[in-house]
């Protein structure tokens, strides 16, 4: 049912088939066999097997390892994972291109804090087992992300979210990144509201299991602290499970987020597809997300506890990133960002003093205007000029 009904958005953007024959960056790297079987079960219709056949077996061939990885941390920490709890975890919020990733990377500089490595998202089944020998897998990534010159590798903090679409057989909205065909099937996994309790079941128990074994190593002090966009969403669920967690939202200009993330499903998603999109799908599924986190969230922040939400901008955040995290700090009621986090924080910022950020050409009227009417009331929320 290869999905012919995405609404025409002409020539706004154009997107160039690429790395058809590439191993890299893939995010279904990591899942177990079990896991693809039942993945491929369900979805295998919106699959072009033809075309995308050596991507196929190369992730069954990585299928076959993580399944003996997986074996072998059953059986070594299984009883351990079991009877690890989780603390409340601190949830970085805001869209895709916002500036989630630099947030989450300054608060995993708080010793307090851990975030999940691109080595247990990336391999959420065996990293336990596989920590020792992870020079094998480097390769796996590229040194810096694809849609931009952020650095990458198997220590650099990552989205939790990636390890649970692999754990759940695919029950996340990361899925249109591997079947853009298919993307209606997934949008109901934007909050769990309207979809079967069974997939529910399976997204809960997933994260839940994940996050315990992402607490195993984690000391007395320490919280989990994670970033994935499509948590937006979800905050509501977010909540049942975690109720005193805390969130820190991240807005940026809508223009210049159009932009980035167009640049991204060209640059990034091309690594995952297992089916060819269209031009007007993949505009369809970028644009749609926004509508629908921005709206999700607008609706669900009223459910959080009073001090347990600080927003910021991505402007703030440019003007200068240390006076933005001692606002957090500050409005997550935490003290210790003088004794145990500024000094650091200014070292990392200091560190990346070289970055190049993307220089994207300017948007055309059309696009603009585009922009301006389907996200007109994420302008008015945070005062961002039309």
């Amino acid at each position: 049912t290869n999905r012919k009904m995405a609404p025409s958005y002409g020539n706004l953007w154009h997107f160039e088939p690429k790395h058809r024959y590439s191993t890299q960056n893939n995010i279904l790297t990591g899942i177990t066999l079990w896991q693809w079987v039942k993945l491929l079960y369900r979805r295998g219709h919106g699959v072009d097997w033809r075309h995308y056949w050596f991507r196929i077996i190369f992730i069954t061939m990585m299928a076959c390892f993580n399944s003996l990885l997986a074996l072998t941390e059953q059986i070594i920490f299984g009883t351990t994972i079991e009877a690890t709890s989780i603390k409340d975890p601190v949830f970085v919020l805001g869209h895709p291109r916002t500036g989630t990733t630099m947030v989450h990377n300054l608060l995993n500089l708080d010793p307090r804090l851990q975030a999940p490595t691109t080595l247990q998202a990336g391999f959420p089944s065996g990293f336990m087992t596989v920590r020792p020998f992870k020079q094998l897998l480097s390769g796996v990534v590229s040194d810096t992300r694809p849609m931009d010159n952020v650095k990458l590798s198997l220590d650099t903090p990552q989205e939790d979210e990636l390890g649970v679409n692999v754990l759940s057989s695919g029950t996340t909205m990361y899925m249109p990144i591997v079947m853009m065909s298919l993307e209606p099937e997934f949008r109901d996994y934007f909050d769990f509201q309207d979809c079967s309790e069974a997939d529910r079941a399976t997204f809960v128990n997933s994260l839940l299991y994940f996050l315990r074994k992402l607490s195993v190593r984690l000391d007395a002090s320490q919280r989990l602290v994670l970033k994935s966009p499509t948590h937006t969403g979800k905050v509501a669920l977010l909540l049942q499970l975690f109720p005193d967690a805390k969130f820190v939202y991240i807005h940026r200009d809508p223009y210049t987020v159009f932009q980035s993330a167009m640049n991204m499903a060209d640059k990034t998603y091309w690594y995952n597809y297992l089916s060819t999109p269209t031009n007007d799908q993949i505009i369809d599924f970028v644009v749609n997300q926004y509508d629908v986190l921005f709206a999700n969230y607008i609706r669900d922040r009223e459910l959080i506890p009073q001090g347990n939400l600080c927003e910021v901008s991505f402007a703030e955040m440019e003007q200068d990133a240390v006076a933005m995290l001692a606002r957090i700090y500050q409005g997550l009621g935490w003290t210790h960002f003088e004794t145990e986090v500024r000094e650091p924080v200014e070292q990392y910022m200091a560190s990346l003093s070289s970055y190049k950020k993307n220089s994207f050409n300017t948007l055309t009227p059309e696009q603009r205007q585009f922009v301006q009417e389907r996200w007109g009331p994420s302008f008015d929320e945070f005062g961002y000029a039309r």
